[in-house]
């Protein structure tokens, strides 16, 4: 009977470790799917939690900073309806070792818009920045603004 404890727990604990360093392993946008896919079955809190929880530093200097954005990103749940998935808008590189990703969230009412910012210092994904906005329309409309269009070209 012990030792078939002690072999759930030697388990139990290898599964614990394998999986910590498979999630330190991923690329962003692997961590990104998590984030989605986690919003999608769970909620904003849980994807929230699995996002920053890449980052330790994140974790124990911003957990105010983290607390208010559950909260205002639940608000927002609230107020612009139910989820309807995501779109990559664009992604940029510094180098090997610091990457954005902008991502269209959409929602019955409106979309809002989600930076992610990774960096690695050795070989670790990490979340080094995350926001949200919802100025996708006025960027538009002043993207469309003739001094824009203009062939600026001699």
């Amino acid at each position: 009977m012990n030792n078939r404890i002690s072999m759930k727990k030697i388990c139990i604990t290898l599964l614990i470790v394998i999986s910590s360093i498979s999630c330190f392993s991923q690329e962003p946008e692997e961590h990104i799917n998590i984030f989605f896919n986690i919003y999608q079955s769970k909620n904003i809190n849980m994807a929230l939690d699995s996002l920053f929880s890449t980052n330790p530093w994140l974790m124990e200097r911003s957990k105010d900073n983290i607390d208010n954005i559950k909260s205002q990103l639940t608000s927002y749940s609230n107020i612009l309806g139910k989820y309807q998935g995501f779109e990559l808008i664009t992604s940029k590189k510094i180098g090997s070792c610091l990457q954005q990703y902008t991502y269209i969230v959409k929602f019955d009412r409106q979309p809002l818009r989600f930076n992610f910012i990774f960096y690695r210092a050795f070989d670790i994904w990490r979340l080094q920045n995350f926001r949200y906005d919802d100025n996708l329309s006025e960027e538009l409309y002043e993207s469309s603004k003739i001094y824009y269009l203009e062939d600026k070209s001699f």
